[in-house]
């Protein structure tokens, strides 16, 4: 099996030792770089092509948030996790709406950040739904809360607009499976299609989306 590409981007050094210490530690796992700023990180996105970034929001030159926004837009499939220090934090709203995975605090336990990089790889958001509604309330922007579904969700078919509001009320992938009577399988093949119609990256920008958009209230 391959082994997960990890590259960590933070300016302190003790801290990116101990991320790759830990990385290396797993036989899953692979440390291919860090960097110590957003400006770098481009660079070794670019060279290394990890599958996994762990990316501290403040930093000199580039902070994390830029550099997030631009590794998103380069089209890499590198997923990014945030490192905070506040979970609260708008810095990680922001990467967030920029099309990062998720985001882990800093004094997490080895076995989470773990689980996270594990996580993120397989196609899901290290966000629990109850974080995630947390800091869509505190920092997103919602509009009128009657704007119809139709026209909010429109490059989407009724089908997909049913699965794309069961995802945005923090669904699992069986548990929307089980809502709308589908299997797991075609659950992910249309959160697929949604995601790539509606120019979303995951589906913590789904429930992004639905909130700015007055979806959620329904």
């Amino acid at each position: 099996m391959t082994a997960i590409r990890v590259a960590v981007v933070d300016d302190q050094a003790l801290f990116v030792s101990g991320m790759q210490m830990l990385v290396e530690s797993q036989p899953d796992l692979e440390f291919v770089g860090s960097a110590a700023n957003g400006r770098s990180a481009l660079d070794l996105v670019a060279r290394a092509e990890p599958h996994v970034v762990l990316m501290d929001v403040r930093m000199p030159i580039m902070d994390g948030i830029e550099a997030t926004r631009l590794i998103v837009e380069s089209g890499s499939p590198a997923r990014i996790v945030i490192l905070t220090t506040f979970q609260r934090d708008e810095a990680v709203f922001r990467a967030i709406r920029f099309g990062a995975s998720g985001f882990v605090t800093k004094d997490a336990t080895p076995e989470f950040v773990l689980a996270a990089i594990r996580t993120v790889h397989s196609g899901q958001s290290v966000l629990a739904p109850s974080a995630t509604f947390d800091l869509v309330r505190r920092f997103a922007a919602p509009v009128e809360a009657d704007r119809p579904v139709e026209l909010a969700l429109a490059p989407l078919t009724p089908r997909e607009q049913e699965i794309f509001l069961l995802v945005a009320r923090g669904l699992s992938n069986s548990e929307v499976a089980s809502a709308a009577f589908v299997s797991e399988t075609t659950a992910k093949t249309h959160l697929r299609s949604i995601l790539n119609k509606m120019g979303l990256h995951n589906r913590v920008q789904v429930v992004i989306f639905a909130y700015e958009n007055g979806l959620l209230a329904r």
